[in-house]
């Protein structure tokens, strides 16, 4: 098999028939939109995975709170935290226990699962789009896949960082 420059084509199922080249066009479209939405999914389970929407930790300070520092001779500063366990002492935040961060985290789970079988099914789909070897759902699959990198991958970075 060799890939064609055709327009006419059956991606996927026998429905999706395409027979001219303004089908074609918004076949490539539709193959392209489904392509980007895989990459934010992608970026989506990297953001959930990295801790994104997660409670900080039980000794976690928050923001702006951090522990005082205090100047050496030679103008560095050096933290509270870095004096040793007898000379600072951590209070937990929250009670240790059974809290709701145990549900959250089966919640957290079942959700990643989810959005891990849906982006395995669309990518076999993608799969099978390309393997229909037409040359425009290929090129659609990837323009898709780096405009979607191109626009997920920023924004999975400032939300991983704030």
């Amino acid at each position: 098999m060799t890939f064609e420059a055709s327009s006419s084509v059956t991606l996927l199922f026998d429905f999706w028939a395409v027979n001219g080249p303004a089908g074609m066009v918004l076949s490539v479209l539709m193959v392209c939109l489904l392509t980007v939405f895989y990459e934010f999914m992608k970026m989506w389970r990297l953001w959930l995975g990295s801790g994104g929407p997660r409670r900080r930790g039980a000794y976690a300070v928050p923001r702006g709170f951090g522990p005082p520092s205090s100047p050496t001779s030679d103008g560095e500063s050096i933290s509270v935290l870095g004096l040793g366990r007898s000379q600072s002492s951590l209070a937990p935040i929250q009670p240790p226990g059974n809290t709701p961060i145990i549900a959250n985290g089966w919640l957290l789970h079942c959700l990643q699962t989810a959005l891990h079988v849906c982006q395995v099914g669309l990518g076999y789909m993608l799969m099978l789009c390309v393997m229909s070897y037409n040359v425009w759902i290929f090129l659609g699959v990837l323009l898709g896949s780096g405009l979607g990198h191109f626009l997920a991958y920023p924004l999975i970075e400032r939300l991983i960082t704030t």
